[in-house]
């Protein structure tokens, strides 16, 4: 019975495999894709009516009139803000100066108001500023995990009086100043 036994045994080691055994029967990959839209986003909030009333007391005050906040879920794109005056004055091409539109004494235009640009980023804690009255650029949005975001405010900044806010050489009349506000992206 030992041959017997010995042949049903090795019979039973060699078919429980193939009993139990994982055969593969079908083969296949299913592709999966997403897709997540980019989502782009800045709004401007104007915080100050658009009148001044021009006094010798406004030389070198600071009047915040704007608002903004920037997002993106594009990690990989550089943003600029652009800051440039919307039209030209006397005082030359890309210079922030508010303009004589309606003269009380007479036809010719008064002498302009310049003044400067300052945005504060609350994201960042700084504030980036017109040079000289001048238009400026600045990359805008800082990082967090996948996004880019940025909260800030832009304010006019007048001159003061030894930088040339010489308020009796200001004719009388409505002046008008504009700021275009672009945002772009690299």
């Amino acid at each position: 019975m030992g041959k017997k036994a010995f042949l049903v045994f090795v019979a039973a080691v060699l078919l429980v495999p193939v009993l139990f055994g994982q055969r593969i029967l079908f083969s296949d990959i299913i592709p999966l894709r997403g897709h997540i839209d980019i989502e782009e986003k800045f709004e401007l909030e104007l915080q100050q009516a658009e009148y001044f009333r021009f006094t010798k007391d406004l030389a070198g005050t600071t009047h915040e009139i704007a608002s903004y906040k920037f997002m993106s879920n594009s990690p990989s794109v550089i943003y600029q803000m652009k800051l440039s005056p919307a039209f030209a004055t006397s005082l030359g091409e890309g210079i922030f100066a508010f303009r004589n539109i309606r003269p009380a004494s007479s036809d010719l235009e008064g002498a302009p108001i310049p003044f400067k640009i300052s945005v504060a980023t609350i994201t960042r804690d700084s504030v980036a500023t017109s040079e000289e009255f001048k238009a400026f650029q600045k990359a805008i949005g800082t990082q967090q995990g996948s996004q880019s975001v940025e909260n800030g405010t832009i304010s006019v900044t007048f001159p003061s009086e030894n930088e040339g806010y010489d308020f009796d050489g200001f004719s009388s009349g409505s002046y008008e100043a504009s700021i275009a506000v672009e945002v772009s992206a690299d």
